[in-house]
């Protein structure tokens, strides 16, 4: 609990400060992502399945506000949807589970450099949203799709935090941004107070944006 209030407060307090500063760029964002689950937990079941728990490709997309407070430091907030899940493959079966979030997070960027290409690095809290996930099995030849279906114990609101870095490149009125990002998922997926196993999303995200000044 103590870590969602810290989270939730961070990123209020920075959103706060970016009102006060002057130069606001704004612009879409297109990417992949390769996530997993990560599980934690002292039971056998636990141990067997994260030996077979593999990376899902899958995709983002969202919109981007920076804004600069001086020349090295800006407050970059997102809206994104972005795909989370994971697949699992043994003895000619497959399971993949592909799930889908709405997610705000509020980053600090630092950038470095001058000219054209400029370096930077970004860091911060997110809150995201599950709204729905699609579960799809590969056996003998067959294919089977279904929806999943949300009970009581699965924990919908998920607080993280972010870590990335990246390029920008000048091209006309703004600027692109190559950015590669990891999102490390810090609420537990499944609510079950009976139960020691923690299931956290892991995200590697690669993506563009071409952010233009307002």
């Amino acid at each position: 609990m103590k870590n969602k209030i810290l989270l939730t407060v961070a990123a209020a307090l920075g959103l706060a400060f970016a009102a006060e500063a002057q130069t606001v760029s704004i612009g879409p964002r297109v990417g992949a992502t390769f996530a997993k689950l990560n599980l934690s937990g002292d039971d056998e079941f636990t141990d067997e399945v994260k030996d077979l728990i593999q990376s899902k490709p899958g995709l983002q997309f969202g919109a981007v506000a920076n804004v600069m407070v001086n020349d090295l430091f800006s407050v970059q907030p997102e809206l994104l949807y972005v795909q989370k899940g994971y697949q699992i493959e043994e003895g000619g079966v497959s399971a993949k589970e592909t799930m889908n979030y709405l997610e705000v997070p509020v980053l600090a960027k630092i950038s470095f450099g001058s000219g054209q290409v400029q370096g930077f690095v970004t860091a911060g809290p997110s809150v995201g949203y599950w709204l729905s996930a699609k579960n799809k099995y590969e056996y003998d030849g067959e294919e089977e799709t279904e929806d999943y279906e949300f009970e009581d114990e699965d924990n919908r609101t998920e607080f993280g935090a972010n870590f990335g870095v990246g390029l920008a490149y000048k091209v006309g009125a703004g600027a692109l941004n190559l950015d590669v990002r990891y999102g490390l998922g810090l609420s537990n997926l499944y609510d079950d107070s009976g139960d020691d196993s923690k299931v956290k999303n892991r995200v590697v995200g690669v993506s563009l944006a071409y952010l233009f000044s307002l």
